[in-house]
């Protein structure tokens, strides 16, 4: 079985920003995948997606599956919506999101879609001018992120914010520098896991969730853009990812909350959620992703969560495949 990893390649918006390592990412996971299918004995062949050939190159696929690692996102989610179209006219099973809810890496189109599903989340509100009235009264701390972006861009230290002109100046400040919309949302003090949810025959299922621990210091418990990225910065990779330890209570409530999303939110194959647990009780998602990264890396929550249900990367790959195929075949 011939398997097409479709791969997005950095655009020139990107490559001329400080932000390139994070798509760059996307092109090492799929030479990962590649080797993961072949251990499995399927024939790989990886598609890089260029900006300027979206059309051509998918129609010029031939393949039984295509894997689907499109990730652009920011003002450039609209070449993603155009190459979900271009997968779906196409014809072959592709895996993960589908063009409707691929949308959901924009994130006010998630939040306000978790929002109408009556999915915990925080209290959020969106700015488009750092001028609006009617801004929500937030319990603070309050964190600020852009609206359209991924992989924490745009996220610094100044990003945490204590009271209502600390927000509106970093707003503004955010806004004019990236000129697009941000949101503020309150910050859950608390434990951060990340959920991943498998498609089985059966239905969606929740493998053990990750905890993102935080190294003992003062700063506020988030990463920023440099500390995720940058190996030069001080505080790089100031956290560790482990296996949670959750009671039977958390854990029921994590299924529920997680499984609820996968189905609400039209999720496929597979799926990861963000979230934290105030006062050790109540789950608030901070993002739900339709189309996750994937790394074989034990640091990765994925592969870790993976491997605790005894699944090998290529092992975690393949349940993808076959989960594409049995929708195909439906």
């Amino acid at each position: 079985m011939t398997i097409a990893i479709l791969y997005s390649l950095p655009t020139k918006r990107v490559q001329e920003s400080s932000y390139l390592v994070a798509d760059e990412d996307t092109v090492i996971s799929s030479k990962k995948i590649a080797r993961a299918i072949r251990e499995k004995g399927g024939e790989p062949l990886l598609v890089g997606l260029s900006e300027d050939r979206i059309t051509e190159t998918i129609r010029s696929i031939k393949a039984d599956l295509i894997f689907n690692l499109i990730d652009w996102t920011g003002v450039d989610l609209s070449l993603s919506l155009r190459a979900m179209e271009s997968l779906e006219k196409k014809g072959i099973p592709f895996t993960g999101a589908t063009k409707e809810n691929f949308a959901f890496v924009d994130k006010i189109a998630m939040k306000k879609a978790l929002v109408r599903a009556h999915l915990p989340t925080p209290r959020w509100h969106v700015f488009e001018t750092g001028h609006e009235s009617g801004i929500p009264p937030f319990v603070y701390p309050v964190i600020v992120k852009l609206a359209h972006e991924h992989c924490s861009v745009g996220i610094e230290k100044t990003s945490f914010v204590k009271n209502k002109s600390e927000l509106l100046a970093v707003v503004r400040d955010r806004i004019k520098r990236f000129g697009q919309e941000v949101y503020a949302e309150e910050f859950i003090k608390g434990r951060e896991f990340q959920i991943t949810v498998l498609e089985k025959e059966t239905g969606p299922v929740m493998l053990p969730p990750a905890e993102i621990v935080y190294k003992s210091t003062s700063q506020p418990e988030f990463l920023t853009f440099s500390e995720r990225w940058n190996e030069n910065d001080p505080d790089y990779q100031r956290s560790n990812t482990v296996l949670a330890s959750l009671s039977k209570e958390q854990l029921f409530q994590f299924e529920a909350i997680s499984q609820q999303t996968f189905r609400q939110l039209g999720f496929r194959d597979f799926t990861r959620i963000d979230g934290r647990l105030k006062n050790d009780q109540e789950f608030f998602i901070l993002e739900a992703n339709p189309n996750p990264g994937l790394d074989d890396d034990e640091l990765y929550s994925m592969t870790l969560s993976a491997k605790a249900v005894g699944l090998t990367f290529p092992d975690f790959i393949w349940e993808i495949v076959a989960s594409t195929l049995r929708r195909a075949r439906k």
